[in-house]
């Protein structure tokens, strides 16, 4: 175990007990930006950046779940997204599919999309249909997914 590790676990621990759940909000929206930036500075390629990215988002659902939070909206993707080129936007649109695909196949998240679906691409569009109709009568955290 590496000591980044180790110290973000007794971190989360320390946090985790002075946490008053009567406080805690009952709807976080997260807008997940970043990723091209920290994946430059990092010397990694955009869809590498975009991938860890969605890569995070179990984890973060699984404190809200440990907080009692009831409702999670992600903004994934913007209509100002639509106009980047092919090279980075269809690389992007198939790490949300992938991402909706195992938010849906986890079961403990319902899952419903927030935004305009006819200005996607016909495969996202049945991709975010298809978690939504499959994840209805989950009880879990209603996972918004604003795309």
């Amino acid at each position: 175990m590496k000591l980044r590790d180790l110290v973000y676990r007794l971190y989360a621990r320390r946090v985790e007990g002075r946490l008053d759940h009567a406080q805690v909000p009952k709807h976080i929206g997260v807008i997940l930006d970043g990723n091209r930036r920290w994946a430059r500075a990092d010397g990694r390629t955009t869809e590498q950046g975009h991938q860890a990215g969605a890569d995070k988002i179990q984890e973060l659902l699984g404190w809200c779940a440990e907080t009692d939070v009831e409702v999670v909206t992600l903004w994934m993707l913007s209509t100002d997204n639509l106009d980047r080129s092919a090279e980075e936007l269809n690389p992007l649109l198939g790490i949300i599919e992938n991402t909706v695909r195992g938010l849906a196949e986890d079961g403990r998240w319902r899952v419903h999309h927030v935004g305009t679906l006819d200005l996607l691409p016909a495969r996202t569009q049945q991709v975010l249909k298809e978690a939504e109709q499959a994840t209805d009568d989950i009880a879990g955290i209603l996972v918004n997914v604003a795309v």
